[in-house]
């Protein structure tokens, strides 16, 4: 047996597509545990922390991100310009990354810190932050976590779990939509639980099949045997707790997709997932949310003024006219994020504080400059959550390293409630990250 990551080979043909369509099928609708404290919007509840990143696949400019000075008085530089308003709701940082290499192909470690070929030193594998923080809201919502992209092929993602499988996203916004706020009639809703055992028995299947393969394997192929069955086994935990959740009605709301809201534009579009996003945190639907950008679809993604595609022009040469096309598609991104940040803040909540006070907001990627195929430096705005915000924090390096985007990580899930003191590559909490008094 070849240790390349494959399932066990002596599935059949037939096993092995209903296997690969069931595993693709997972990625990150499953439902949890049922609802184990009160909502938010009962009488003295505890509000909770939320966590949502965003992650752009080809970096952002650096001299239209990066601030010039530092601390609270920081002139705001072209692209960050959209979240003027938030001023003293968010910190831009720098000097912070993952210490890799790898150009394009390491972006999508960007919540992780460690590649998957470098992760088997690591108690979690390379797990990323919003699974590290899902795996701690154990079932309290109806979603652990959700994983979104808006335009990508199936090869990026930024979710990665405890034993280093990818997340594969949700595109579709009408799919995202029925997950959220679609009431299941009888028929649905025997039509789930079929799906559910279906499921199962597939799974029983191929555990069963690659427990009779596993015999006289030797110490690599053993290893991957055991990742495998660790895939099954949390598996076989989401169909279970999912079953807790059907017939569970879902949350009321008056806000409507349009028709064929799947076919517009990647301009168009956009929007309709920070949406849903904030809708999904206010109704308690789930905690955690990873939403990805990789590409821009066709003819430009209806951005006027973008007439190339998107990875071609994050290799710009230094050609200005380029540079200025490729400001256009970033500064679209943050504005974006900036509506974000404004819906989040309309939203008040029990405790007299917004939605944006209890909510986490990272943005940034996971490569600082695409012309140069830089993996250092990277661009990154962390917002809300109840830290202290308003100026620019520059990290000096320590020696030939990067202070570790990781221990910003290991910051944010502290405050989400994990009592941990290393997350990944992290050597620490990130110094001078303060919460509000």
């Amino acid at each position: 047996m070849q240790s390349d990551g494959n399932p066990p080979r002596n599935l059949n043909t037939s096993d092995q597509i209903n296997r690969r369509r069931f595993l693709r099928g997972l990625g990150g609708s499953f439902l949890a545990l049922p609802l184990l404290e009160a909502t938010a919007n009962s009488a003295g509840a505890v509000i909770p922390k939320r966590i949502t990143a965003t992650g752009i696949f080809y970096g952002l400019v650096p001299q239209h991100f990066h601030p010039a000075e530092v601390g609270p008085n920081f002139q705001t530089p072209r692209l960050l310009k959209p979240l003027e308003p938030f001023r003293k709701d968010y910190t831009v940082f720098s000097g912070l990354d993952h210490n890799l290499g790898g150009g394009h192909n390491a972006t999508k470690y960007f919540l992780t810190g460690i590649p998957s070929t470098q992760s088997k030193g690591f108690a979690e594998a390379n797990v990323s932050i919003d699974q590290k923080a899902a795996l701690h809201v154990d079932g309290k919502t109806r979603f652990p976590s959700l994983t979104l992209d808006v335009e990508g092929g199936n090869e990026h993602t930024l979710s990665w779990t405890r034993n280093g499988t990818p997340i594969q996203p949700i595109r579709s916004l009408s799919r995202l939509y029925g997950m959220l706020f679609k009431k299941e009639d009888t028929s649905s809703l025997n039509q789930a639980e079929r799906e559910l055992a279906d499921k199962r028995s597939i799974l029983d299947l191929v555990r069963g099949q690659a427990n009779s393969f596993g015999k006289g394997l030797g110490k690599k192929d053993r290893e991957k045997l055991d990742q495998y069955f660790t895939s099954v086994r949390e598996l076989e935990g989401r169909i279970e707790q999912s079953k807790l959740w059907l017939g569970k009605e879902k949350p009321n709301t008056k806000f409507a997709l349009p028709r064929r809201v799947d076919s517009l534009t990647f301009k168009d579009r956009t929007p309709f997932y920070y949406d849903l996003m904030q809708l999904a945190l206010q109704t308690d639907s789930t905690r955690v949310i990873s939403l990805a950008f990789t590409e821009l679809g066709k003819e430009g993604g209806g951005l006027t003024g973008v007439e190339r595609g998107y990875h071609a022009l994050s290799h710009h040469g230094r050609v200005q006219n380029a540079i200025e096309e490729l400001t256009i598609i970033e500064s679209f991104h943050l504005t974006q994020f900036g509506r974000f940040l404004g819906k989040l803040k309309e939203v008040k909540e029990p405790n007299g504080k917004t939605l944006l006070d209890n909510t986490m907001a990272l943005f940034g990627s996971g490569m600082s400059n695409a012309n140069s195929h830089s993996n250092r430096d990277l661009p990154v705005v962390l917002a809300g959550g109840g830290f202290k915000h308003g100026e620019h924090r520059h990290y000096a390096r320590q020696g030939r390293s990067s202070v570790p985007l990781c221990n910003l990580f290991l910051s944010m899930l502290q405050n989400f409630g994990l009592e941990i003191d290393r997350f990944n590559t992290s050597s620490g909490t990130l110094t001078g990250l303060e919460l509000q008094g």
